[in-house]
């Protein structure tokens, strides 16, 4: 199906025949669902947006009707509306509808694709809707900016543009009315041109009260001086921009390939511009200085440009004379009149011969001739005070009044975002880095085009690439002969593989290893030692770790660090944290060579280190301040390890490895991590090292966490895995000191191993443990058992270690049992949300989410449970959570849709999750959860006999070391459908004490029978 609301709402099935829907409010709902495809649109929004401040007294049944009419009158089409917690979503890809597929192709850059899908108005029959008239004008802005954007990319390549039907509707749109007026006199219309400056001078002034603005009135300009846009002559010709009859010199003209991104930057560099006269683009080699430079120039409305190229200049005492050429000062007379001989001095030359004149300069490529340049624009600002300075360089210039403005790489896509839905494409294409890369390997490769196949691997080049220009453009053009994915897995050895940029570019610019060491030549000894080894840091990196890891008798790093920064060889941000971008470090290393060796190694004993002195904090009230710090140096740790697996280094390996799992553990990095433990273990062997372990146990611990649903759902499995593991675990504690949580996993394995006395055994022994977390642990898993006494005391003992992971947990318990009884829980439900916000990772925040949600649903606060819900489904992004997270998040949605009465939606989403669950291995109590909520809601509907097979399938799904609430809960469920008395009896006597008490066979026989 596809909708169209560029024009008035018309819908379409698969076949192209026209599907009818009637009824104002209906045709608006469709609207309002189709401006976000896929997505769910809360009920709040649909009923704001289509009855505003007078909604119906009953305003959800009104929308339920609603939507039952917009599904009869789709049923032709698949009625793809769904109902969601709290929301409704229309079931099509975002490229089914025009006005999605159009910001795609904008973002893209076919532009005339993107223009075509317009068939009138923005929602031209639905403009009577206050909400969607807003939408509308929207759209229609945003059709007017593509508009734009196109006729200036044709009058820059010499195409007939013809505007004057857009601005006549638009007479108060400025860029508008400056293209027209340029495209009109291109095609020799200038008197046309003028007569519509006239008019649109008049409208500003009359409805506005204002004069036309820089933009306009430079357009007016060229009309009277026969230009068009920047600075071409109706007939194609390109003379020197803004130059005046007679006077010689280098102008600054228009560059042949399209500017893609920077509008941030060339605001805040226009800006600069205009209230300092010297403002130097810093930055390093190949990330636009110079482009960015000439476009704030073309775009400035000043009367005289001119640029001085310093590249060529090989000797410092040539930088003024070139300054002289590009000004056109080499004639013998200075000004028209003045009689006065020219000096010999160059710069008493440029004092003379500009005199009061009003010239912006475009100072570029500083850097390798920096004092000399630094000489001639103080003079010059000093004897000319018309003369404006914008000058390019990898350092600063060090004039008095200069400003510098740093150029960033071009924008990427976040690390993480997901690449997998079709609206990805758009924003992915929104991002400057990709944009560039896509337009220039068009310009090689016509017809490539951005898809699902190449996604991922044109942002990996981007991102491997540091979003830098130039490297950019050396990619796109290997993409004529290579693909996305072999171009993605070849960027290691990317000073060989990005050669051949364009013939008429400075040699320089012509292959990345030329624009890299274009800039190391330009370092002293020390700057390249340092450079050399700071290239050890993944990432960014604290001062004090680059002096601990960096720093030697003859390398003072707080002098020189400094001089790499002001050499663009090395960024800092405002957090104070340094780094090198990803090429320039590939050089590095690559010019280190063996070298880097040894620092390698000190660089991972120091974030060994570090992880060693972060490990107990992670149990104390720094908890929050060590996490940040860990995950910030994420880089560098997993840097550090990836080096002690290669050079086979064991012990650094298993300490890193082992000291992190507990980290690793509490951000829910389960995937991450089981990369890393394999390995390890793999270097390791099957038995601990000499004095390792307990590291060697806690890296055991991580693996046994990555793994626990395969363990789990293999006969034997958890007894073999208890028994290894308490055999380590007993050598680990007999070495020394082992982190508390190994003791833990004492208590759980042996109760997975239905090994209960024992499991009882440790935690009465752990409870009385000096070690207050320890203690609070036992008391917690205790208290999970049905006593709330004992999880207050964990709360209280968490509480005052100030560990906020383990006080949520026992928390949550605590609440859960307290509802459990019919007890008020919702004020340490409250709790347990501030306690878990902004911390935790995704997965355990969707679980956390997901219990509040159920315990509030429980204790009647319906709204405050879907609002968890909400916040929980805003978090499940495709790609970045586990699956049993987002089964979990179902399974509770199916439970409070069910709560709050809506049977039919509780259904639908338990029948999804079970066809979630088919095929796929979970963990037991994930499915006997599932199975049971299931159950819950067939016995709810009148189905008891399904609902009582469900039941039985999740008793089974438990194993034989159950979960004991969870089969408690089944107990219960089973003994309300149960029509023989005394077996409901002895059933809800076994759900009171969670089946403890019976033995296996006459539970297995009062559930199954």
């Amino acid at each position: 199906m596809r909708v169209g609301i560029l024009g008035a709402l018309e819908v379409t099935d698969d076949t192209g025949a026209p599907v009818v829907v009637g009824g104002q409010r209906v045709r608006a709902l469709l609207a309002m669902l189709a401006l976000e495809p896929g997505k769910p649109v809360a009920v709040d929004r649909l009923v704001d947006a289509l009855w505003g401040e007078e909604p119906p007294g009953n305003a959800a049944n009104a929308l339920q009707t609603l939507v039952s009419r917009l599904r009869a009158a789709l049923a032709p089409a698949g009625s793809p509306v769904l109902t969601l917690p709290g929301a409704y979503a229309l079931d099509v890809p975002p490229d089914d509808v025009d006005a999605s597929r159009f910001a795609g192709l904008v973002a893209t850059g076919p532009l005339d694709e993107a223009l075509g899908l317009w068939r009138g108005p923005a929602l031209a029959d639905l403009r009577s809707t206050p909400h969607l008239a807003n939408v509308a004008a929207r759209l229609d802005e945003q059709r007017l900016d593509a508009v734009e954007t196109r006729a200036e990319a044709r009058l820059s390549r010499g195409l007939a543009v013809d505007l004057s039907a857009d601005a006549a509707e638009h007479p108060l749109r400025e860029r508008l009315c400056a293209l027209a007026m340029r495209g009109l006199a291109a095609g020799g219309r200038q008197a046309d041109a003028l007569a519509l400056f006239e008019r649109t001078r008049a409208a500003l002034a009359e409805q506005l009260g204002i004069d036309p603005g820089p933009e306009l009135r430079a357009a007016h300009l060229a009309v009277l001086r026969g230009e068009t846009l920047r600075g071409q002559t109706p007939h194609g010709g390109t003379p020197t921009r803004h130059s005046k009859e007679g006077r010689r010199g280098s102008a600054v003209k228009a560059p042949l390939t399209s500017f893609v991104g920077r509008e941030q930057e060339l605001g805040g560099l226009a800006g600069l511009l205009g209230e300092h006269r010297l403002v130097t683009v810093v930055g390093p080699g190949g990330a636009g200085k110079t482009r960015l430079a000439v476009e704030t120039a073309l775009r400035s409305g000043e009367s005289e440009l001119r640029l001085a190229e310093l590249a060529p200049v090989a000797d410092p005492v040539d930088v003024a004379p070139t300054l002289v050429n590009a000004l056109g000062l080499t004639s013998g007379l200075a000004t028209p009149g003045d009689l006065r001989p020219a000096p010999d001095d160059p710069l008493a030359q440029l004092g003379m011969g500009l005199g009061e004149r009003r010239v912006l300069v475009v100072l570029d490529n500083c850097e390798h001739v920096v004092g000399a340049a630094a000489r001639v624009v103080e003079r010059l600002l000093h004897d000319c005070p018309g003369v404006r300075v914008l000058a390019t360089s990898r350092e600063p210039l060090g004039v008095p009044g200069e400003v510098l403005f740093p150029i960033p790489p071009l924008g990427l896509p976040p690390a993480g975002a997901p690449l997998d839905d079709p609206g990805d494409i758009a924003d992915a294409a929104a991002h400057s880095a990709v944009r560039l890369l896509v337009e220039r390997a068009r310009a090689v490769k016509p017809g490539f085009v951005l898809d699902h196949a190449n996604l991922a691997d044109v942002v990996a080049i981007c991102r491997h690439l540091d979003g830098m220009p130039l490297a950019i453009e050396l990619a796109a053009a290997r993409l004529r002969a290579l693909t996305p994915a072999q171009l993605a897995s070849r960027l290691d050895d990317r000073f060989r593989l990005l050669t051949g940029g364009s013939r008429t570019a400075l040699p320089r610019h012509q292959t990345l290893r030329a624009v890299v060491e274009w800039s190391w030549d330009l370092l002293t000894p020390d700057e390249r030692d340092l450079a050399e080894r700071f290239a050890v840091f993944a990432g960014s990196a604290m001062l004090d770790d680059v002096e601990a890891v960096c720093g030697t008798p003859e390398t003072d790093v707080l002098k020189t660090l400094p001089s790499l920064v002001d050499k663009s060889l090395v960024e800092v941000a405002d957090d104070g944290r340094y780094r090198m971008l990803e090429t320039i470090r590939a050089f590095a290393l690559e010019e280190a060579g063996e070298l880097a060796e040894a620092f390698r190694r000190r660089h991972a004993v120091r974030f060994l280190n570090l992880a060693e002195t972060a490990e107990p904090r992670l149990r104390t009230a720094d908890q929050l301040e060590w996490i940040a710090r860990l995950i910030t140096e994420q880089d560098n740790l997993h840097a550090a390890l990836r080096w002690a697996i290669d050079r086979r280094d064991v012990a650094l390996a298993v300490r890193l490895c082992g000291t992190l799992s507990w980290f690793w553990w509490l951000r829910g990095y389960r995937a991450e991590s089981a990369v890393w433990i394999r390995q390890t273990l793999a270097l390791a062997g099957d038995e601990p090292p000499e004095g390792l372990v307990r590291a060697y146990v806690a890296c055991q611990f991580a693996r046994g966490v990555s793994e626990l649903a395969s363990i789990v759902s293999q006969a034997g499995a958890v007894q073999e895995i208890h028994q290894i593991m308490e055999e380590l675990i007993q050598r680990a504690v007999a070495e020394g000191p082992v982190h508390p949580m190994l003791l833990v996993t004492r208590v759980v394995m042996a109760a997975m191993a239905g090994k209960d006395a024992m499991a009882t055994e440790l935690i009465e022994e752990y409870a009385a443990s000096d070690d207050r977390w320890l203690a609070s642990s036992a008391l917690m898993l205790r208290g999970s058992r049905g006593d709330v006494a004992d999880l207050e005391a964990a709360a209280a003992g968490f509480r005052a270690i100030g560990d906020r992971w383990g006080l949520s947990e026992a928390l949550i318990n605590l609440a859960t049992l307290r509802a459990s009884r019919g007890e008020p829980a919702l004020d340490v439900a409250d709790e347990v949300s501030m306690l878990t916000s902004g911390w935790i990772s995704s997965d355990e925040s969707i679980s956390m989410l997901a219990r509040l949600a159920t315990l509030r649903a429980e204790a009647g606060d319906i709204d405050g449970a879907m609002a968890d819900l909400e916040k929980a489904r805003a978090g499940a992004e495709p790609g970045e959570i586990q699956p049993h997270s987002m089964v979990l998040l179902m399974i509770v949605e199916g439970d409070v849709a069910r709560i709050r009465g809506d049977l039919a939606a509780s259904l639908e989403i338990h029948e999804r999750v079970a066809a979630e669950l088919a095929g796929q291995t979970m963990f037991p109590q994930l499915t006997a959860s599932a199975l049971s909520a299931y159950a819950k809601t067939l016995i709810k509907v009148g189905r008891v006999d399904e609902g009582r097979a469900r039941l039985k399938e999740a008793y089974h799904a438990l194993g034989h070391a159950p979960d004991l609430p969870i089969l408690g809960q089944i107990l219960m469920w089973s003994a309300d459908v149960e029509a023989d008395g005394e077996r409901a009896a002895a059933l809800r006597t076994a759900a009171e004490s969670f089946g403890l008490g019976l033995p296996r066979d006459e539970l297995e026989r009062l559930i199954t029978d």
